[in-house]
């Protein structure tokens, strides 16, 4: 049977976790694509040879280098100190922020600021899990050497820490937004980036997003490394 062996993390960990995470925006970032074109109105935009897959391309690019280094090299950094699943959770916080800054800006002012149909919740959020489980499954070994076990055992493990971790998150994040009675509308975070500049908010959407996936998916690393032992 298939195995995944976890070696010790190489000095040339910065490359596996960029490939990681390259691998992870790529795939989120086409099954967002592949539902987005359905959408009326969506094929009105240059899907040629034109600036539409260029920026796509533009955006996994960055985003899977700066999602890979950042939540990449803090879980690492944490995990070779010792730390398990809320140690994971509070590095993958603070890399996921420092990560969501680049993409931040490319998807909120570049993206953002087309005439041009909304992704849908359901499609966006249902591209953070792909693109989340896939870094989980790629990553996860370097933060736990010396353990070996089969490929699907792995997979189904770090699709379940995924699903466990960003399923908490989001729940504890929905209750708090309905508690508070804060949902934004589009209007509302419109209206906002005018009063603050579209930069500073771009950049301020990207650190927040980045830290709750980031803490999201440290976790679920941690969670994988509870579950393999």
């Amino acid at each position: 049977m298939p195995t995944l062996s976890s070696v010790p993390a190489p000095r040339a960990w910065s490359l596996r976790a960029a490939l990681a995470g390259l691998l992870a925006i790529t795939l989120g970032a086409l099954l967002c694509t592949s539902r987005y074109v359905a959408l009326p109105g969506a094929l009105e935009l240059d899907w040629g040879l034109g600036h539409m897959p260029l920026a796509i391309a533009l955006f996994v690019l960055i985003g899977g280098i700066s999602v890979g280094m950042g939540i990449g090299g803090a879980t690492l950094f944490a995990a070779r100190r010792g730390a398990r699943v809320p140690g994971l959770l509070l590095a993958g916080a603070i890399g996921g922020a420092l990560a969501g800054l680049a993409p931040g800006v490319l998807g909120i002012a570049g993206f953002g600021s087309l005439h041009a149909p909304y992704a849908g919740t359901a499609n966006i959020l249902g591209s953070l899990l792909l693109g989340a489980i896939t870094f989980v499954a790629l990553w996860s070994p370097q933060l736990f050497p010396h353990r070996e076990r089969p490929l699907l055992l792995h997979l189904g493990h770090a699709a379940i820490a995924s699903v466990i971790s960003i399923g908490a998150f989001g729940m504890i994040a929905w209750s708090l937004v309905r508690t508070l009675g804060w949902v934004p509308s589009f209007h509302a975070l419109a209206d906002a980036a005018q009063v603050i500049g579209l930069l500073p908010f771009s950049l301020s959407c990207g650190a927040l997003l980045g830290a709750i996936g980031g803490a999201a998916i440290g976790a679920a690393c941690g969670l994988v490394g509870r579950m393999s032992r």
